[in-house]
């Protein structure tokens, strides 16, 4: 894996490009103007869902934290050279597989879960479709409210309309395969 990325540095740079003050996009994001700044300093790294705000209020899909220079027709991730984002309490990081391609309407991930780990408390909800593939491990995928239990092999696809959370439900680490579309992790 290459090493974590500058999510702080892109925050900004997107912020700028957008001319919003850190007031106006705490404003549009629901997260605090102490905390984004903290961010962009690289004093801390975002929650996924906190991530998944600042994006949503700057108008762009998660993907352009992963986007490589140089966008083609044709994208080759090597297992050494995956964008990495971890969150700010290290208790999940995400590898992505699809890089590069201008306007992709497909996000793959790997994600790595600790134990416990819920991704999103409360659920999210996007459009779209998922599929979540459990390569390692043991996960709880409660879509509206309903718990669906998965383990090593096991696949669920559903649609993203339905409020949907992730929780590793072990004591160990787990891995998993997800697959957006449209991207919005």
């Amino acid at each position: 894996m290459s090493p974590t990325f500058n999510v702080g540095e892109k925050l900004k740079q997107l912020r700028k490009e957008n001319n919003l003050t850190l007031q106006e996009l705490s404003s549009r994001s629901g997260v605090s103007t102490t905390q984004i700044s903290e961010i962009e300093r690289n004093l801390t790294s975002p929650t996924i869902g906190t991530l998944m705000k600042l994006i949503s209020a700057l108008g762009q899909e998660t993907s352009i934290f992963f986007e490589s220079d140089g966008r083609k027709n044709v994208s080759l991730v090597r297992k050494n050279e995956r964008s990495l984002i971890v969150d700010q309490k290290n208790q999940v990081y995400i590898e992505s597989l699809t890089t590069g391609i201008i306007d992709s309407k497909l996000k793959v991930i790997i994600t790595h879960p600790r134990p416990g780990h819920e991704n999103i408390p409360g659920g999210y909800q996007h459009p779209g479709e998922e599929l979540i593939y459990v390569i390692k491990g043991r996960i709880q995928v409660t879509l509206d409210g309903r718990p669906y239990t998965l383990e090593a092999g096991d696949a669920i696809h559903f649609r993203g309309e339905l409020n949907h959370k992730i929780k590793n439900v072990t004591e160990d680490d787990v891995e998993l395969l997800a697959v957006i579309t449209p991207p919005s992790y």
